[in-house]
Order: structure tokens, then sequence, then C-alpha cells
């Protein structure tokens, strides 16, 4: 083997060794990292749920048909989910894009609102962005579900788990007539190709009778208003999809880009700045040393946004 082709040999072993280096930081990114950006989202979210519901006036928890809520926050933080038995306590946002679930468990928007008439649906990652709904599979049937919001406590039980294909998006047909709770979630773990699915119906002890008046209610003027039955639906197929598709934010091209070469330029410079202090240092083990320590900080905050945007190029993670 010749001079020329032993440095193309070599060249091509250390782009295979740093590309596997690569390909294994961005797992641990996926699985660890992810959850850096979501638990501290989830404080922020937290604060916010926490002065809404010291500033909102006791009402009486009721159902009501779906569209007839009176509450619909103008808020990030939607509602509290709480499952006791696994250990489950995050705030709910409204939304299901890629963007939402980073941020927590995610109300499908089409459905009822939890505490509501109807097939309330929420969606969360199992693996990633610190996996909301990573040990849902442990979930037992009669497991209370307590769901938070300014309206009420709202107290669901589990009735049903099941595993569906991706495609199955019977699991959100409406429920007009019973107040119901499904969760959504990626089965089995590390994997997109099924859905874990827990159905749970509105306990009778989250009722409360209606309100007697001691006084004579006045005659009314006009007919009074009956809330229509809402038609049983299917939402979109595409609304489910989302736990599996890829990413639409354009916007994250650019940034891997630039981080790439960042990234390569330190990489690049570590000769340079080797050499420099070599001048300095007698010792090759000590300058060696020194000059990892000085690259080391840089690079691994670069790699760290580097691995933030390539993530949202990739298929939506489980």
């Amino acid at each position: 083997m010749n001079l020329k082709t032993s440095h193309v040999v070599g060249f091509i072993g250390k782009a295979f060794i740093t590309t596997g280096l690569l390909l294994l930081g961005l797992v641990v990114y996926q699985l660890w990292g992810t959850g850096i950006e979501t638990r501290r989202t989830q404080s922020a979210l937290r604060q916010e749920f926490n002065r809404i519901i010291a500033t909102t006036q006791p009402a009486i928890a009721t159902t009501a048909s779906a569209g007839t809520s009176a509450f619909l926050p103008v808020t990030d933080a939607l509602a509290l989910i709480e499952i006791p038995s696994i250990n489950i306590s995050k705030i709910i946002v409204e939304g299901i894009t890629t963007k939402d679930l980073r941020r927590g468990p995610g109300h499908f928007p089409k459905t009822p609102l939890p505490g509501e008439l109807g097939n309330s649906a929420i969606a969360g990652h199992r693996t990633s962005y610190d996996a909301p709904f990573g040990n849902l599979n442990t979930i037992a049937l009669d497991d209370p579900i307590i769901i938070t919001t300014p309206k009420g406590k709202f107290e669901y039980i589990v009735k049903e788990v099941s595993i569906v294909a991706p495609d199955e998006t019977s699991v959100l047909k409406n429920t007009p007539r019973v107040a119901t709770l499904t969760l959504v979630t990626c089965h089995p773990r590390f994997s997109t190709s099924q859905r874990l699915i827990v159905r749970a119906e509105l306990s009778a002890t989250s009722l409360p009778a209606a309100p007697t008046s001691t006084t004579t209610p006045p005659t009314p003027t006009t007919t009074p208003q009956v809330a229509q039955a809402v038609t049983p639906e299917v939402l979109p197929q595409a609304d489910i999809d989302d736990l599996g598709g890829w990413f639409s934010d354009s916007g994250a091209i650019f940034p891997p880009l630039m981080f790439g070469a960042i990234l390569i330029a330190l990489a690049r410079s570590r000769k340079l700045l080797h050499s420099g202090i070599s001048r300095r240092i007698t010792s090759r083990i000590t300058a060696s040393i020194t000059t990892y320590a000085l690259l080391s900080i840089p690079f691994l905050v670069t790699l760290y946004y580097f691995y933030r945007h390539v993530n949202l190029l990739l298929p939506a993670g489980a």
C-alpha cells in the first residue's frame, strides 16, 4: 500500500469513526438531552398554571357538551394531569404538533377539554422529551387519572388499555353522552410502529349534584336553549400520525449547517492551538491537556445546539 492510498484509507477510517460517534451522541441527546429543555419548560408552565389556579374564581365542576365550555384560557398551561399509581404529574399544553409535544403532553385541539362530555384526547412522548408517558404501559384497570383545570378537579377511572396501529383513529371517536379521556403514546418504547391507548371514564364522584336555589326562578321570556348533541367524529388521520411523521420545521435547516461549520472549525483549530501552546509549554502531555481543556467547553456547547437542531429534521421521536 503506497503512501497516498494509506492516507485515503486513514481518512475514510476517521470519517466512519467520527460519524459513528456523532450518531451515538445524537441517540444520547434524544433519550436524555431533550429532557433538559422539556423539564425547564414544564417548570415554567407549572408556575404559570399555579398562578392561573390562584387567580381563578372557584366554580362548580360540571360536565358540559363539547364546545360549550367557557374555559379555554389564552395560556400555554391548559391543565395538570396526575396518575398517582405510575408517578405521572405533568402540565398539559394545547396542541399535538412537534413543538407542542416538546413542551409536554398535548391536548388534541379537535376533542373536548378535560371535564367535558365527549372524548378528550391527550398525546405524549414515551422515550424522548422527558418521556411524560414513559411508563404509561404499567397503568392498570381502575387506576385513577386526575385532571385539574381552572374549572375544577376531575377524576377519571381507567377502563381499557390497548395497542393499536398508528393509523387507527377510531380511538379518537367522540363520545357525546359520556365524559371520557383517551391517552395516546408510542409503542413499544424506542419505536413508533404502534400506539398505546389508555381509555378512562369520568368518575361519578366528579359529577356534583346540580345546585339548588331557595328562590323561585323567574319565568323565562325566551325559549330555553337546548345544548346540541355532538356528532360522533373521527379526527383526520394526520392528527394521530403527527406522533410518527416527519418534522416540518423548515427553519431548522440553517442552524445545523451553521453549528456544524463551527464544530469543524473548532476541530481544525486544535492543531493550531496545540502548536501555539507547545511553544510556551515544553511538556507535550501538558500541552495536549491544556488544548483539550480550552476547546472542550465551546465544543460541547456547540455540539448540544447542533444536536438540538438536527433533531428537528429527523422523524418524530417516540
